[in-house]
C-alpha cells in the first residue's frame, strides 16, 4: 500500500515552510518563486527541494545528491532527484518510494493542478555509495 504521511497537518507544514524560507535567506542566488494552486502561502524552489530532502532522509533513511525543480517562470515540469545508494538496495521499489514522496510534497506546495505536469516527470537517479559513480537504472 501506499504509505501515508498526511498526519502532517497543514500548520506543520506551513511552519516548515516558513522556517526553510527564513534560513535559507543567506544564500545568494534567489529563490525562483512557483505558482501554486492558491494554496496557504508563496512557496519556491528552494522549499520545495528542501522538503523533498529532508522527507526522503526522515523516511527512507537516504541522503539526496541533489534535487532539481525544472521549468520556466514560475511553472514546474519536472523534478530530477539524486540519492545515494546502499549496497543491496532495491533501487526500483526505492525510487518508487522516492516519487512517492516528491508527488505529496509537490501537491502539498503547489497544490493538485499546478503540480500536474511534474508530477508525470519525476525522475530518480542513485550514486553509488562508495564509487559516486552514477548508477544506470
Amino acid at each position: 500500500g501506499k504509505r501515508q504521511i498526511a498526519d502532517e497537518p497543514a500548520s506543520d507544514v506551513d511552519r516548515l515552510i516558513s522556517s526553510i524560507s527564513g534560513s535559507l535567506q543567506r544564500i545568494r542566488r534567489p529563490a525562483r518563486t512557483l505558482a501554486t494552486d492558491g494554496l496557504r502561502i508563496n512557496t519556491s524552489d528552494r522549499v520545495v527541494k528542501q522538503l523533498i530532502a529532508i522527507r526522503t532522509r526522515r523516511e527512507l533513511g537516504r541522503l539526496t545528491v541533489f534535487v532539481s525543480v525544472d521549468g520556466d517562470g514560475e511553472t514546474v515540469d519536472g523534478v530530477r532527484v539524486g540519492l545515494i545508494a546502499r549496497y543491496a538496495d532495491d533501487l526500483p521499489a526505492l525510487s518508487d518510494d522516492v516519487r512517492d514522496i516528491v508527488d505529496e510534497v509537490l501537491v502539498e506546495t503547489l497544490g493538485g493542478d499546478s503540480s500536474a505536469v511534474a508530477r508525470r516527470n519525476i525522475s530518480v537517479r542513485w550514486q553509488d555509495v562508495y564509487t559516486r559513480e552514477w548508477l544506470t537504472r
